[in-house]
């Protein structure tokens, strides 16, 4: 059979960039303005021991290649109990070189209750994948207090810090979206942002050891929305911000910056933010580094390449079928675009052209941290079914899609 490319339809509007017109519920009065109730802190020594994944795989080669294709079949074949399909799927390469992956919405098989979850990750050595898993088999990002789901958004990986266990080997920071779901497979509303801390310890386990608001709730649907992407540069990590300025026929996001030591990569009131010519600490300040008319979408990836920021979203929104990178000298920019590839990643042979009417695709992401052929660097593209029905009942024809482009 011929490979065919899934159709990009304009359901994806409602996925991502915030189209459906919501309502939002009166916040919780405790939350509103709060930046740091701690969902989650735990002591060194208090790690949980239930904490495990599975299956094994074995150690895996830094330098060793992988490429698209590799992924691809990786994924189409992956036979997990509690990851048959999944969005979002930011990455981190961890110091021994397996890759962490966070998910969204994840399906998992018949049976299980509930059958999709907020989040989850997987760990892969080569093309063996493992699953994050507890003992109650429960996402691995906790809700917030007022029972809001929790997306991720990205992901980075930073060094042992003072103060971690003597084995720890990587701390992974995962920047998440509270969501309040609404009517409808599609429709949504962001309220604000949870940073979860992972320690990778000698056993080579991920464990949550903290999470915490980042920023406070905020049902406005005109707000910035921090951690869309994120990255480490020395000892500051910046997080990037995405606003849909409700512009008519303007689908593209304006894009922010804010900053905060390693140190404190937990606390909201130790953010300062770019303001065009600035640090200072007031969010109201914050001035867009690349403007919405040729902006990105609601999710990017930020990388930073042999000394340059690399940003990697579509071009021009959700609705777009164009891929771009943006680059850059400086965390603040001035950044200069170049698209990169049609949006649509090809789908396996296996699909239908029934197929193609029911796939949508959005949020590429890249993942140049990930060893591949020379001069080219993985890229990824979420997928689902515009019938959620179809979705649980058959997940794998919905699993991500990786494709290389050539490297910034």
């Amino acid at each position: 059979m011929s490979r065919r490319t899934a159709v990009l339809v304009p359901a994806v509007c409602l996925v991502l960039s915030g189209c459906v017109r919501l309502e939002a519920p009166a916040p919780d009065a405790d939350l509103v303005g709060a930046t740091q109730p701690a969902l989650l802190t735990l002591e060194p020594g208090e790690m949980d021991a239930s904490v495990r994944l599975e299956p094994a795989c074995p150690p895996t080669d830094p330098a060793e290649p992988l490429t698209a294709e590799d992924l691809n079949e990786a994924f189409q074949d992956l036979d997990l109990p509690y990851w048959k399909q999944s969005d979002v799927g930011a990455s981190a390469v961890l110091s021994d070189g397996r890759v962490l992956w966070v998910w969204g919405d994840t399906v998992r098989e018949r049976g299980t209750e509930p059958r999709m979850i907020d989040n989850s990750i997987l760990i892969s050595s080569g093309t063996c994948v493992s699953q994050l898993l507890t003992d109650d088999v429960a996402q691995v990002l906790p809700r917030d207090p007022g029972d809001l789901s929790t997306w991720p958004l990205s992901v980075l990986r930073m060094d042992p810090r003072p103060g971690d266990a003597p084995d720890v080997t990587d701390v992974v920071v995962v920047f998440a979206s509270r969501v309040q779901p609404a009517e409808g497979q599609f429709a949504f509303l962001e309220r604000g942002t949870t940073v979860g801390v992972y320690t990778v310890g000698g056993d080579g386990v991920p464990r949550l050891t903290e999470a915490r608001y980042l920023t406070p709730d905020d049902p406005n649907i005109g707000a910035i929305h921090w951690g869309a992407g994120s990255a480490v540069d020395g000892d500051q990590v910046y997080v990037y911000g995405t606003r849909d300025t409700r512009e008519p026929q303007v689908f593209g996001r304006e894009l922010f910056v804010a900053r905060l030591p390693i140190a404190e990569v937990v606390d909201g009131e130790a953010l300062e933010y770019w303001d065009g010519a600035a640090w200072q600490p007031d969010p109201a300040r914050a001035a867009p580094v690349i403007g919405a008319v040729e902006g990105p979408a609601e999710r990017l990836s930020v990388n930073l390449m042999d000394g340059r920021w690399v940003l990697f979203s579509k071009f021009g929104g959700d609705l777009a079928d164009t891929a771009a990178v943006w680059t850059s000298e400086s965390p603040t920019g001035p950044f200069t675009a170049t698209e990169v590839l049609d949006a649509r990643f090809e789908t396996p042979d296996e699909t239908t052209e029934d197929d193609e009417d029911k796939i949508i695709q959005y949020m590429p992401l890249a993942h140049p941290g990930i060893p591949t052929d020379p001069g080219t660097m993985i890229v990824s593209v979420s997928r689902n079914l515009t019938d959620f029905a179809e979705l649980l009942r058959t997940p794998e024809r919905a699993v991500p899609l990786f494709s290389q482009v050539p490297r910034p």
